[in-house]
């Protein structure tokens, strides 16, 4: 197999893994998931961390996080498409915390944790800009621009993801984005 496929088929069977196992994974379950010897994998990642930093950069890659969005359906209403938005990054963060906690303060400038945050800051602006594109054919409906509602949205979204079992749902967060806390009927 060349170097090149044999570092893609390694890094596919660790992400698969991380999905599972989370930052417990080890080279000896990646290297019998890729049906690699453990030796081999060394030779094509010579620490733990290089082997981490790798799969952690696939594992928060902006084609994972697109493919994730795809499968949304947003609708065609604006509270459809916020619902939707809201769902998608309470996903996306949940998902991602769950596989991925953050690191301990010994280990935050380790490479693969360096990596790993780099993506982290990207995917933020790509869900920013996935939520304006969605929201945008609706600004004539909002009293701010679809940028400041992303950004009321990522911030309300992360906090619901964060924040479980709260009792609040998507729904709620929609709801309140879209209506706000006070009563329209009291002056």
């Amino acid at each position: 197999m060349p170097p090149e496929q044999r570092r893609a088929a390694i890094v596919d069977a660790a992400v698969d893994l991380l999905e599972d196992h989370g930052p417990e994974l080890s080279t000896r379950m990646v290297a019998e998931a890729a049906g690699v010897a453990e030796g081999t994998l060394f030779r094509v990642f010579p620490t733990l961390p290089d082997l981490l930093g790798a799969t952690y950069t696939e594992f928060l890659s902006r084609e994972r996080l697109l493919g994730r969005l795809a499968t949304i359906d947003l609708g065609t209403t604006l509270e459809s498409r916020t619902l939707g938005c809201i769902r998608g990054i309470v996903d996306y963060f949940g998902h991602v915390h769950a596989v991925l906690p953050p690191p301990a303060h010994a280990t935050v400038n380790a490479p693969h944790a360096v990596c790993a945050r780099d993506a982290h800051t990207e995917r933020f602006a790509d869900l920013r800009s996935w939520v304006v594109d969605a929201i945008t054919p609706h600004a004539a409906e909002l009293t701010v621009t679809p940028e400041t509602y992303a950004h009321y949205l990522k911030a309300l979204s992360m906090g619901l993801a964060m924040a479980r079992p709260g009792g609040l749902t998507p729904e709620d967060v929609a709801r309140f984005a879209l209506d706000g806390a006070r009563r329209k009927d009291t002056p």
